[in-house]
């Protein structure tokens, strides 16, 4: 975290981004040796159904290193092929249904409540729209939450505004919330001191980089001490996580 970048609100680390070159199983034991006391982490495993010996490594990576988990991607396709999410893609209706079920386990298991949900490229159609409706009706009774997430830089992409993440997560009802990824809407062209301002109680959790580079809080040019600082008062109390390059 950068000097210049202050906030009362707690702080956890993407170990995805921040430690690409440590193996997955040792990314919380380093996150924890480096200071953090959570992490969240995007899509662990190299399938949407991973076997039981697979999540039960990757439980116990997090309770041995003492960590917190707050939140957790599920899986989202092959990204390095350009794929972000599952849920509007035909036939992959049993790849969602593994990875919901086994976030879900995962979250039993270690507390996890967030769980950022892809949607996939192209029009935000009815069969998205519905596996997602499915996704957060179990995730509510599970005492749990979906999370959609504007992003930048992505072709096609269907949500990119903080309008249209809180629109869909007030149609799919009280299991899904809105990932604000400060850095995400900010590219985008997003007025965030007017989405805070506006929108800020109905964050589930917010998310920060820098920008130009998506590097680290202090390397670009964002106001990101003043939005942070914004948020409490606009109703915020969530985690803010760095989720940004390494340096």
């Amino acid at each position: 975290m950068a000097e210049q970048t202050r906030t009362d609100l707690p702080w956890a680390v993407n170990t995805s981004i921040l430690l690409p070159d440590v193996p997955v199983l040792d990314r919380a034991g380093r996150a924890r040796r480096d200071g953090s006391t959570a992490i969240e982490s995007w899509w662990p495993f190299a399938s949407a159904g991973p076997g039981d010996a697979e999540v039960d490594a990757f439980v116990a990576s997090v309770t041995d290193a003492g960590i917190e988990l707050i939140a957790m991607n599920l899986f989202g396709g092959d990204l390095a092929a350009g794929e972000r999410g599952i849920a509007a893609v035909p036939g992959r209706r049993a790849e969602f249904d593994d990875s919901l079920a086994v976030a879900l386990e995962i979250g039993r298991r270690l507390g996890t409540r967030m769980f950022n949900t892809l949607v996939g490229t192209g029009p935000l159609r009815d069969l998205a729209v519905d596996r997602l409706a499915e996704a957060s009706r179990r995730a509510a009774a599970d005492g749990r939450r979906i999370l959609l997430e504007p992003l930048s830089a992505v072709d096609d992409y269907p949500i990119t505004s903080a309008e249209d993440a809180l629109g869909l997560a007030r149609v799919l009802g009280p299991g899904a919330g809105m990932l604000a990824d400060l850095y995400h809407l900010a590219v985008n062209g997003e007025d965030v001191d007017a989405a805070i301002a506006a929108h800020g109680a109905e964050f589930a959790h917010v998310q920060v980089a820098d920008a130009p580079g998506r590097g680290a809080p202090g390397t670009g040019s964002l106001p990101l001490s003043r939005w942070l600082e914004a948020l409490p008062g606009a109703g915020y109390g969530g985690w803010v996580a760095l989720e940004h390059l390494p340096s």
